[in-house]
């Protein structure tokens, strides 16, 4: 079926679902007869191809994990690869730092699939021809700022490909230019707007910015709301729309927030990315409206296709409820490998930034666990400290979290600001 891969409405719910099935089983068949690790799994349960002809069939195989990617796919794509090393372009990789990186190996098929697929999603979020943007995603390894640059271009928006550092002179650059959007990193957008106050502009009024694309790292709907007010975005009827990939998926550009979804939801693009929920625990699929999991399978990736990928990240999937026709998954609760077991209960970093945000008194936070002895403590940046905030806090954490932490308030300017991914919490 020939459709334009860069419009969220070009197919309905069926004819998504008739992709679904004829993509799914092209990509089995392609693993099979050309990625040694795939046709090695196949061949040790005792199955073809053709056991795996639905969805449902999909339960037959295991799951892939990153410890197989670190362990088989270093360097190049290694065992993965279902094409010669020659029909590669390139790779992107993680970096690395908790051991092996996992790599990303890309064809020129790969790229144009990535372009097309970040292009729907900054259409979904309202980017049109005639925008300037200002991405901030890192460039290089990390798929962030070449897969953005890629999708905008592909759109014919005009792209500032800044990168991160420099903030005051990308304010600047922003205000010169008349940039329109702002791609980047939660975090680093608020570094942006706290600089563009800095440099005494007034983002309402002096900065055209209406549109914010942030991905990258765990996000809050309180963090969209806050980035929304901290850049004026609302007033110029805009707002911040989440965008979510990973490398090991192809990079940004796997699901997208729309206009109608509150930050609550993403549509995930299920033409191109098979999606299940999973129990992180028993590894038993869950049924939709269920949190659990995200496991990937991709349907039209070339280079490097991966069955059953557990993404690690933590979401519920539900049908569509507006005029675009994928389903939607919840905004990430956060990582499962992520979750801080603390006096026996599960803390999840992501509900103390939900909590956090909400307060306009709060600049910047951390977030320290120690485990000997045991401490839960919030350093809180702020210029208006006071017993009533730090009670409100507590008391509001431990609603959430059914933890109550020990705060400290610390001066303006105390904590690290982050250009590339937020390193809020500190474990000692």
């Amino acid at each position: 079926m020939i459709y334009d891969e860069t419009d969220p409405r070009s197919l309905t719910k069926e004819e998504i679902e008739q992709v679904q099935q004829f993509r799914l089983r092209r990509v089995i068949k392609r693993v099979y007869e050309a990625s040694p690790f795939y046709r090695r799994m196949f061949k040790e349960r005792g199955l073809t191809p053709e056991d795996v002809r639905g969805k449902d069939d999909l339960k037959k195989l295991p799951f892939t994990t990153k410890t197989d990617l670190r362990e088989k796919a270093y360097p190049y794509g290694g065992e993965f690869l279902t094409v010669g090393i020659e029909q590669l372009v390139g790779w992107h990789m993680t970096s690395g730092t908790t051991g092996v990186p996992t790599v990303g190996a890309y064809t020129q098929a790969d790229i144009d699939l990535w372009a097309n697929l970040v292009a729907r999603s900054l259409r979904t979020a309202g980017v049109t021809k005639g925008d300037i943007i200002a991405n901030i995603y890192g460039y290089g390894l990390f798929t962030g700022g070449i897969g953005l640059h890629l999708g905008a271009q592909r759109i014919g928006a005009k792209v500032i490909p800044w990168s991160t550092g420099r903030t005051e002179a990308l304010v600047k650059t922003i205000k010169d230019f008349r940039a329109t959007v702002i791609t980047g990193t939660p975090s680093y957008e608020l570094v942006v707007a706290e600089k563009m106050r800095e440099a005494g502009l007034d983002p309402e009024k002096d900065i055209e910015l209406r549109l914010a694309i942030p991905g990258a790292e765990a996000m809050t709907p309180e963090m969209l709301r806050r980035i929304e007010k901290e850049l004026g975005l609302t007033k110029r009827g805009g707002g911040a729309r989440e965008i979510y990939g990973l490398t090991e998926a192809i990079g940004p550009g796997v699901a997208q927030e729309c206009p109608f979804d509150s930050h609550d939801y993403m549509h995930v693009w299920t033409d191109h990315f098979l999606i299940e929920i999973i129990d992180p625990e028993t590894g038993e699929v869950l049924g939709e409206g269920e949190e659990g999991e995200l496991v990937i399978t991709h349907l039209t990736r070339e280079g490097m296709p991966l069955l059953r990928y557990r993404t690690r990240d933590i979401t519920k999937l539900v049908e569509s409820e507006d005029d675009i026709p994928y389903p939607r998954v919840s905004v990430m609760k956060g990582r499962s490998d992520d979750v801080i077991f603390y006096k026996g209960v599960k803390l999840y970093p992501t509900a103390v930034n939900e909590v956090l945000m909400k307060y306009s008194e709060v600049s910047e936070y951390q977030m320290v666990v120690t485990k000997e002895p045991q401490k839960f403590l919030l350093l809180i940046e702020t210029s208006s400290p006071s017993e009533d905030l730090r009670k409100r806090i507590i008391n509001e954490i431990k609603n959430v979290t059914f933890v109550s932490p020990e705060v400290d308030f610390v001066s303006v300017g105390t904590l690290p600001r982050f250009e590339g991914k937020a390193k809020r919490v500190v474990l000692k």
